[in-house]
């Protein structure tokens, strides 16, 4: 499987030569909006291709602009992928205006860019810039890892600090993980994921620090003052920084216990709708759920996973939360909506919720039917606290000389039921 990364590294830039920078940057967006204004075929079809949208537009940005050849095909390259996926909306029904370019930034590739060791040379409107990079451990890890390939990267200018910066794009080949066991996971708002193999992740302090910055908010929108603006854009920030340092840290740890635990597979839901599926008409929740970073986690739990060779899977989310991981028994009266709590009203057992339904979200990715399931997952195994189930509810103890526990026994039960 491919792994690939994207590493920001700040850049030591000439004095004399960072006007050659913001010029390319500002021509680079001209080229790429030029391209979605003039790319259109006699019929006034959007041109998709990339053949064709050469032939339309690349002449007129070498007149137009002083690129070098090469980004001007990485600049109508970059046009037609944004329109594309506005077609693509189109086509679904959703309203969205045509591509329109203003960020500080530039695309380059390997003809374009040349990454050295500690430093690079990039293509400019006026020659090769040569820069110096700025390496924390982080960048150093990765590009001192020989076994990822360069390929390209984005030039960006960050006003707010006045720095340029180069996201450099790696990657690297890595072998799926071989085994078939499947580790469910669960994403709430009062645990951030629970595990079928038992783990909590509290998702206290991330809400305590959202309800916080909240509350900040909310007293400078009130005052409406210039300077509270300005607070507001540098606390906006820091938030996203503070939720971001969160996610990474629980999604390492959620990929550690897929590890420890040999899985192969994570297992979660589609979040499609989940917010919607969630919301119990309080208002503080609706909001919590509107700001909760549930796709922002899985995204970074399969980023870190892939590292490893473990895959992430989605698995249709239908009654994972009132199904009893016991006896099968679905019903909506199941769970406690305002404790959380699982009690099986046909055959008394009693869950944590969470973790009832990390439990069948694992558990429906061993029994998706034919063509839905991962190639590689044969039979398949579920990781739970003390041993592992497959898909017929044969329970195989991690200490073998051991009795399976009751758990173990309820979850080879409702697999068998299947």
């Amino acid at each position: 499987m491919e792994v690939k990364r994207t590493v920001p590294v700040k850049l030591d830039v000439p004095d004399d030569r960072r006007d050659d920078l913001h010029s390319t940057i500002e021509q680079f967006n001209r080229a790429a909006n030029y391209t979605v204004e003039h790319g259109r075929n006699d019929d006034g079809y959007l041109i998709l291709n990339k053949s064709k949208i050469h032939d339309r537009v690349y002449h007129d940005l070498r007149d137009e602009t002083d690129l070098p050849a090469n980004l001007c095909v990485r600049a109508y390259s970059k046009a037609v992928e944004s329109m594309k996926s506005t077609v693509a909306d189109w086509k679904k029904g959703n309203s969205r205006p045509l591509p329109r370019f203003g960020e500080p930034s530039a695309v380059y590739d390997k003809r374009t860019l040349t990454i050295k060791d500690r430093s690079a040379t990039l293509s400019t409107v006026n020659g090769r810039v040569a820069v110096d990079f700025i390496l924390g451990e982080y960048q150093r890890s990765y590009l001192d890892d020989d076994e990822y390939e360069k390929r390209m990267g984005t030039l960006h200018y960050r006003e707010q600090e006045d720095n340029f910066y180069l996201h450099i794009v790696i990657k690297k080949e890595v072998a799926e993980r071989g085994g078939d066991r499947v580790m469910g996971v669960d994403l709430n708002l009062k645990n951030v994921a629970v595990t079928s193999t038992g783990s909590f992740y509290d998702g206290g302090e991330l809400l305590w620090g959202q309800n916080h910055y909240f509350r900040v908010r909310r007293s400078l929108q009130d005052k409406g003052t210039r300077s509270a603006k300005q607070v507001i854009a540098r606390l906006s920030g820091r938030e996203n920084r503070f939720v971001l340092d969160r996610l990474h840290t629980i999604s390492r740890r959620l990929v550690e216990e897929a590890r420890s635990h040999d899985c192969s597979y994570i297992a979660v839901e589609n979040l499609t709708h989940i917010r919607e599926r969630m919301w119990n008409g309080n208002d503080q929740t609706r909001r919590q759920m509107h700001n909760w970073a549930f796709r922002e986690l899985q995204e970074i739990v399969a980023y870190k996973a892939a590292e490893y060779g473990i895959r992430v899977e989605e698995i249709p989310p239908a009654f994972t939360s009132q199904t009893c991981s016991y006896c099968g028994h679905q019903s909506s009266t199941n769970r406690d909506s305002e404790t959380g709590w699982f009690e099986c009203n046909e055959c008394g057992q009693e869950y944590d919720g969470d973790y009832n339904a990390a439990k069948n979200i694992g558990k429906k990715l061993l029994t998706l039917p034919e063509g839905k399931r991962p190639s590689g997952l044969g039979d398949g195994h579920l990781a739970l606290k003390s041993g592992t189930v497959n898909g017929t509810g044969d329970y195989t103890p991690d200490d073998p000389s051991g009795s399976a526990d009751r758990e173990s026994h309820a979850q080879a039960h409702d697999l068998s039921r299947g």
